[in-house]
């Protein structure tokens, strides 16, 4: 089918979302020991636990005290949660993070308050609480302890003697009073303490960032308050070759975009004409600026407006770009030669809430370092809290660390972000196959975004790099990595909502992620979701038997949402592929790092309305209730009882919470397909599962592209969906080649 009769996808898929109800079942649980044999666990690391306590200095404590209780590996979920044992003793839980098992195996650790004055009444107490909850959750715990330095102090390189660090604390009612005795405890001369930074935020962590030597940051390691501590370098990591005369003209101004992409970097020359008319840099950081970061924000721009120059003919006259850029420099910060990340994130979450016109920004500078799956940093606290709240879309370079040995090749933060986007790279082998470039950071993410990257674009390579604009207008480079990518996928999200005025930030994401290339089934470290299209155009149309239907929704929490897939009746086509991808937002908890999700939507695919499981005993039967109806008579006459809800082909439930987890139940992303052949499918639907950890959100707002196939078709599948289903309509698209014609 040509470009010329592609038609747009179809939107108000929202229309087909009908109500599902669903019985949660569940049997007894297993517990690892008898009540009695907990009281006595419990006791004897409580006794322990007292001993421990009484050794920590007064310096390093305050008058209630953080202790680390750990679960038994069969009770990672938060519904596990041992809230009776800690309610009963007044012990305040405060959050929580993985731990590993002697055998290796994923549990949680639940840090609480407590005041040690009251250890000995706990003791006594244990055999005096006789409800079942109780009992229950004592047989949970494995360990009731402090945490040792080495559990605490992360990330850092054996050779590391003096830098920026960022301390996480735990949450105390006076953020004052852990701060003053912190102060004391470094020793810091009046200029020393006006140096440090630091944000607490509401029923979150207390972050701090600042200078310290190794020897201090030993001494602070046994602070009772401080949760983890990790390495805060900043720095440009990037492969840039010497420039070279700029070898193209800049484009005839046409045109003042109506729509801009945010670039947060370290700034624009907009005096280059390249950038002049397309450029605008309202908000600038107090600093003086850098060449070194003056250049980097110069080329990710370059890349935004327009793309890779590699193929340019000389001399050649650039196309206008459809977007513009709103450039925010917000690097470095106040020293140059120690770069605080904690000034440009205050810088950030006071400037980003006033661009209510720009819905996508760009992150392509952040600390150094891979990410820690028990440690979430401000700068990724920050984007995901600014993302839910004012619903915008970062997309963040994932870093160029990929040629590093395991674990220092892992993604960098911000781009473990759960509400936006990671980008990694890929470069082209000579076959045309793309791979991950070798120098991109690879995944997998942390909990709540388990696929990282989520998808990949063209980074280039020592072979094939990719070609930028320089700040001086005579000037360009050749330049590699993960940096220059991600402004690309941030343009292309601006396209589509420019283009089309039914797509918002979530469907964006959802649209370019269904578009990629890569169908996993299991996580895909080195590229994610795949390589993503190039042209946008292709992800707003149709084919006349590959059609896409957007669904944009909100739903409450605990509650299940019917979404029907319009397949439509009157086909004649004999096989169907059948793909979607889910996308949501949500409310982030930094201090749970293993629960950093405060909802998610669980997904399961349901081919044919009218088939149900009949089951007696251990034997189960999969039956159409009209076309097996003489069947279904002699098995209900043989005991066979008929499932309450229809028979899905995805599963149900999983044995363990950590295989939920793998199977990223909690993740912001989903993405899956199957293939059918039609008498297998009948009134198909995909039922989702609004869940959450119990945290207050009530509502989970969510964005589902459904992309149904006929496979080998001669039909006009696209026809006969509109034709049957007539709550649906094409979507308003603008296609670039006709906005550049009313341009």
């Amino acid at each position: 089918m040509s470009d010329n009769n592609r038609r747009p996808i179809l939107g108000h898929g929202e229309n087909l979302v009908g109500s599902f109800s669903k019985s949660n079942g569940g049997g007894e649980k297993s517990y690892p020991r008898s009540y009695e044999e907990a009281v006595n666990l419990v006791s004897s690391k409580l006794e322990s636990l007292k001993a421990d306590i009484s050794a920590i200095p007064l310096n390093k404590k305050l008058d209630k005290v953080v202790v680390a209780v750990k679960l038994h590996e069969s009770f990672l979920a938060k519904s596990y949660t041992p809230d009776t044992f800690f309610r009963n003793l007044d012990y305040e839980n405060i959050g929580s993070r993985q731990w590993k098992t002697e055998s290796g195996k994923e549990s949680k650790l639940n840090f609480v308050k407590i005041n040690p004055d009251n250890i000995e009444n706990n003791i006594n107490e244990l055999m005096g609480f006789d409800t079942e909850s109780f009992k229950n959750d004592l047989r949970k715990i494995e360990d009731i302890g402090l945490l040792e330095a080495e559990d605490i102090v992360l990330g850092f390189e054996d050779g590391w003697e003096k830098g920026r660090v960022e301390l996480v604390l735990h949450p105390f009612e006076d953020t004052n009073i852990v701060l003053e005795k912190l102060f004391n405890l470094l020793n810091f001369s009046t200029e020393e303490r006006e140096s440090i930074k630091y944000k607490k935020y509401e029923n979150g962590p207390l972050f701090v960032s600042l200078n310290i030597s190794k020897e201090k940051l030993s001494n602070i390691s046994t602070f009772n308050p401080l949760r983890t501590a990790h390495p805060l370098k900043v720095e440009v990591n990037t492969f840039n070759q010497e420039p070279f005369p700029v070898r193209v003209r800049a484009p005839e101004v046409l045109f003042e975009p109506s729509k801009k992409i945010g670039i947060i970097d370290g700034g624009v020359d907009i005096s280059n004409p390249f950038f002049k008319p397309f450029v605008s840099q309202t908000f600038e950081i107090s600093d003086l600026g850098s060449d070194q970061f003056l250049k980097h924000g110069t080329n990710v721009t370059s890349m935004a407006l327009y793309g890779d120059l590699f193929d340019k003919y000389d001399n050649e006259k650039l196309s206008p770009p459809l977007l513009g850029v709103e450039s925010i420099r917000a690097f470095p910060s106040t020293d140059p030669e120690d770069i605080d990340l904690y000034e440009s994130i205050d810088f950030l979450e006071e400037v980003i809430p006033q661009l209510s016109e720009i819905d996508v920004f760009n992150i392509s500078v952040g600390p150094v370092g891979s990410i820690l799956d028990d440690d979430i940093s401000r700068f990724t606290t920050a984007l995901d809290y600014i993302s839910y709240n004012y619903k915008k879309l970062f997309t963040v370079a994932v870093g160029n660390t990929g040629e590093l040995d395991v674990p220092f090749n892992r993604i960098q933060s911000p781009a473990d972000l759960v509400n936006g986007i990671g980008v990694g790279a890929y470069s082209v082998e000579s076959s045309g196959e793309i791979i991950r470039a070798k120098y991109s950071s690879i995944g997998f993410g942390r909990e709540g975004c388990k696929v990282k990257p989520d998808i990949c674009e063209h980074g280039g390579s020592s072979e094939r790099p990719l070609q930028v604009l320089n700040p001086e207008f005579y000037s360009m480079s050749n330049v590699i990595g993960t940096s220059f990518a991600a402004p690309v996928v941030a343009r292309k999200a601006a396209e589509l909502m420019l283009k089309s005025s039914d797509v918002g930030v979530l469907s964006a994401r959802a649209l370019l992620i269904q578009a990629a290339s890569n169908e996993i089934s299991d996580i895909n470290a080195e590229l994610g979701y795949g390589a993503c299209v190039q042209n946008t155009d292709e992800i707003l149309t149709c084919t006349e038997n590959k059609i896409t239907i957007l669904y944009n929704n909100e739903m409450s929490v605990r509650n299940y949402a019917k979404l029907n897939i319009p397949l439509p009746q009157n086909s004649y086509a004999k096989k169907y592929k059948i793909s979607w991808t889910i996308v949501t937002d949500t409310y982030p908890n930094p201090l749970f790092s293993e629960g950093y999700t405060s909802t998610a939507l669980e997904d399961t695919f349901y081919p044919n309305e009218n088939k149900f499981y009949y089951r007696f005993n251990k034997k189960a039967r999969k039956m159409h209730i009209f076309k097996d109806a003489d069947e279904i008579k002699k098995l209900e006459e043989q005991g066979y009882i008929k499932s309450t809800i229809q028979a899905s082909t995805s599963p149900n439930k999983f044995s363990t919470e950590a295989d939920l987890r793998s199977e990223q139940k909690w993740d912001t992303v989903v993405k899956k397909s199957s293939v059918h052949y039609s008498s297998t499918l009948e009134h198909p639907f995909i039922v989702l599962h609004a869940l959450d950890r119990g945290e207050g959100r009530n509502r989970v707002r969510y964005s589902v592209a459904i992309t149904i196939e006929a496979i080998d078709y001669e039909g006009d599948l696209y026809e006969e969906v509109l034709s049957e289903y007539k709550v649906l309509a094409p979507i308003g698209i603008k296609l670039e080649s006709e906005l550049r014609i009313s341009l």
